[in-house]
């Protein structure tokens, strides 16, 4: 194959194969990033604008890989000890990066570069540097920039501490009686035998936590399960998150803000923090009275079992909202499951997004991975290889507990540039090597699968230019996941599901009835599904546009339970503890339902012109995936639609 897409022409030199060799690329990493910063700073000779303009993108890219793969590391790798050097790698590069940052030499190097003669991108470049050089505080007195170094330091290690934390806390609960297990599906009993004591354990895992959550009847146990769910990290990360806020909060007061909220926005779509306010009270007023009047529907369910029954718990969601579809809407999640065998939608889901988007998959069975389960994949594209990625998709001892695309590598193209972008797929689906190989998924794990997949393919396919900070998805955070929301939409499509959901045992084709029942009664429950997500939104948000010293953690929890959750607080549950985005999102949780707005726009002209019509897919992946961070986003979306996007085709959608 070719080797600028391998991760290594030597097996022996394989990131992960050892501490020792992980610990030497990197350093090696660092070693090239200092001797061209030395470069940058030379006074021997002068150096033309298009040579500075060169050794930074040469800067960035140095560390791209290495960078990169100790994320990646840190979060999968099964060997403690490789997980340990990663995050020490991590930490590394992190303060190199900082360094850069807050040097002012640097600064006043790439001040002096004529703007005026440079064409668009390299003019972006420029601007986007000088703007990220202000952001890190590079105009700031010396002991100012001293003090924000050490807090980016700090700020690293804490992340770490607290991803580490939640990661390895597994919780579970322990049953006595299989009956207690009766409206799970038969593979899940299956693969859930009692131990060598007679106790059938279900852990906080997610492949066994969301199908307990959604058919245990028991509604003792499912809420025991929750309670254990919202206590990993605890106590530990109560005092870790404390600590971050106050750093991230005199951080932001250093750069001149009043809150870290207002810091994390500037940047972004928003620009300020004020439209995130207006916004979240913008989606409580549109999604509030939907919410509510799901919940009353939910409650008088409920009322059937418990006539006692006066709320709905978070705990109650799944189980009640699949007992309305069922008998309201004439479906059970149960029926669709025997059409979704984990193989089956790896490859309808390949199969359809090498048609849309005109690229080729080939698994390599030689490239080295740093489990067994773990596939590497290489894409083409018009007989072009362009570069390799991974699918890490099942869950183990150690490792990352959500699901998330890695960038590896950024992929660049344009005048006497190439180079292979790469990236791992991160997720916790059922495993084929376990109970009977079929690993029957849940649609909404379908929908996972569709969603991850788009990051994938935006990351592998966002080579629209050479400079290393404008290439791959280096859109503005709060457009990030319109791209992959979009694509969600073929995941209810009964033509795109005939191809590949095929009864594990008959091999019939899923019902094209039964698709259309999935699709109307996915639709209950909206209401309180987005109340949920302006839950998160708000928790983010508001806990880092506060003065942390102020913050009480379980009456600030409390307090926006009650304005913004649709469900009550849960008594004994610590959410401040495990709500991961509280890290990499921070105050930005607010990005799932901005980027969904426009993910709906995106889709009105696939809706109108078809899902599958090759000449939409075409455009859309060249005007919105190809370009990544070239153009800004409200452009990307222009170019596609031919007009600015607005708030009609998501507000629609809430009504439907």
């Amino acid at each position: 194959m070719n080797e600028a897409v391998s991760i290594q022409k030597d097996s022996s030199d394989v990131f992960w194969s050892s501490p020792e060799n992980l610990k030497n690329r990197c350093d090696a990493a660092l070693s090239e990033a200092k001797s061209i910063m030395a470069k940058l700073k030379s006074a021997d000779e002068a150096q033309s604008d298009a040579r500075v303009l060169a050794l930074y993108n040469e800067l960035f890219l140095a560390l791209d890989k290495e960078g990169s793969l100790s994320s990646l590391v840190f979060n999968t790798h099964p060997d403690e000890s490789l997980r340990d050097a990663a995050r020490l790698c991590q930490q590394e590069i992190s303060s190199f990066l900082t360094h850069l940052g807050l040097d002012g030499d640097l600064y006043k190097s790439l001040s002096g570069v004529d703007t005026s003669k440079l064409d668009v991108q390299a003019k972006r470049f420029v601007d986007h540097l000088l703007r990220d050089f202000r952001r890190s505080g590079v105009d700031k007195d010396e002991q100012t920039r001293k003090r924000l170094f050490e807090l980016d330091q700090e700020l690293v290690r804490l992340g770490q501490e607290f991803q580490k934390n939640v990661r390895t806390d597994v919780r579970s609960i322990e049953i006595d009686d299989v009956a207690e297990l009766k409206g799970l599906p038969e593979d899940f009993i299956k693969s859930h035998p009692p131990n060598e004591d007679g106790k059938i354990v279900i852990t906080t895992d997610y492949p066994d936590f969301f199908p307990f959550q959604t058919y245990a009847p028991n509604s003792m146990l499912r809420a025991e399960l929750y309670r254990r769910f919202m206590q990993r990290g605890y106590p530990a990360n109560k005092e870790v998150l404390k600590q971050v806020l106050k750093l991230r909060s005199e951080k932001a007061q250093l750069l001149g803000f009043s809150t870290w909220a207002d810091y994390n926005a500037q940047d972004k779509m928003v620009g300020n923090a004020q439209v995130v306010d207006d916004f979240i009270r913008d989606l409580v007023g549109m999604v509030r009275e939907r919410s509510d009047s799901d919940i009353a529907e939910l409650l008088k369910r409920k009322q059937k079992d418990d006539p006692q029954a006066k709320e709905i718990q978070v705990w109650d969601r799944f189980y009640y909202a699949g007992k309305v579809r069922e008998e309201d809407y004439g479906f059970d999640a149960r029926t669709v499951r025997p059409y979704f065998a984990y193989h089956r939608v790896k490859k309808g889901i390949l199969d359809l997004y090498s048609e849309l988007f005109g690229v080729s998959f080939r698994q390599l069975s030689d490239e080295p991975v740093w489990h067994e389960s773990v596939e590497a994949w290489e894409l083409s594209q018009d007989g072009e290889v362009l570069g390799v990625f991974y699918l890490d998709m099942h869950p183990r001892a150690g490792k990352y507990k959500h699901a998330a695309m890695f960038s590896v590598q950024t992929g660049l193209s344009g005048e006497g540039v190439s180079r292979a972008p790469m990236a791992s797929l991160v997720c916790n689906f059922p495993d084929p090597a376990d109970g009977d190989g079929h690993a029957l998924m849940e649609h909404n794990q379908v929908v996972t699968f569709f969603h991850e997949f788009g990051h994938l393919v935006h990351q592998m396919l966002a080579r629209g230019s050479t400079w290393a900070t404008l290439a791959g998805i280096n859109v503005e955070w709060d457009f990030v996941e319109a791209p992959s929301q979009l694509l969600e939409e073929w995941a209810y499509d009964p033509q795109v599901l005939q191809r590949f959901a095929h009864h594990y045992e008959t091999n019939e084709p899923i019902p094209v009835d039964l698709v259309k029942k999935l699709k109307k009664a996915k639709d209950f429950g909206k209401g309180m599904h987005v109340m949920r997500q302006i839950f998160y939104t708000a928790y983010s948000f508001y806990l880092h546009h506060r003065d942390p010293d102020g913050i009480d953690l379980e009456k600030f929890s409390d307090e926006i339970y009650r304005d913004f959750s649709p469900y009550p607080s849960v008594e004994g549950g610590h959410i401040y503890a495990n709500f991961g985005h509280l890290m990499g999102y921070s105050s930005m949780y607010y990005t799932y339902q901005w980027s969904l707005v426009i993910a709906k726009d995106l889709f009105t002209r696939f809706e109108a012109e078809g899902l599958l019509n090759p000449e939409v897919a075409k455009a859309y992946r060249d005007a919105i995936l190809v370009p990544g961070g070239s153009k800004d986003a409200r452009q990307l979306v222009e170019d596609f639609l031919g007009r600015s996007y607005n708030l009609e085709a998501y507000g629609a959608w809430l009504k439907e």
